[in-house]
């Protein structure tokens, strides 16, 4: 029995930090890029590519927002406080990483080449 219950322990750990994942992942992903294309051994004629980083920003913002709408929960009322904690942490979570990503994805995108 309580490896099953270790089980479901990872599972609502994992939703709970997943939004906080895609938001380290898009950030690795789009300033690393930039970085490699903007070294003198990648360098790339007009800077890092702002489409390839637009279509990262898109697709963690849609994401994030598709977490955010799962984790809703928190608007409805529990009687589980176990529950209701995990709901609230899944969409405060979600909406962070919205916010994260976004924030993070306008600079990279605002790029116009290597300085």
């Amino acid at each position: 029995m309580s490896a099953r219950r270790n089980e479901h322990f990872f599972a609502r750990m994992l939703r709970g930090i997943l939004p906080m994942l895609v938001w380290i992942l898009h950030f690795a992903f789009c300033y690393g890029l930039a970085a490699a294309q903007c070294t003198p051994a990648g360098l790339r004629p007009g800077g890092p590519d702002i489409r390839l980083l637009g279509i990262a920003t898109a697709l963690a913002l849609l994401v994030c927002a598709w977490l955010a709408w799962r984790g809703r929960g928190v608007l409805r009322r529990h009687t589980d406080r176990e529950r209701h904690l995990l709901d609230w942490i899944a969409f405060v979570g979600a909406v962070l990483a919205l916010v994260a990503v976004a924030w993070n994805g306008v600079p990279v995108l605002l790029v116009d080449g290597c300085a």
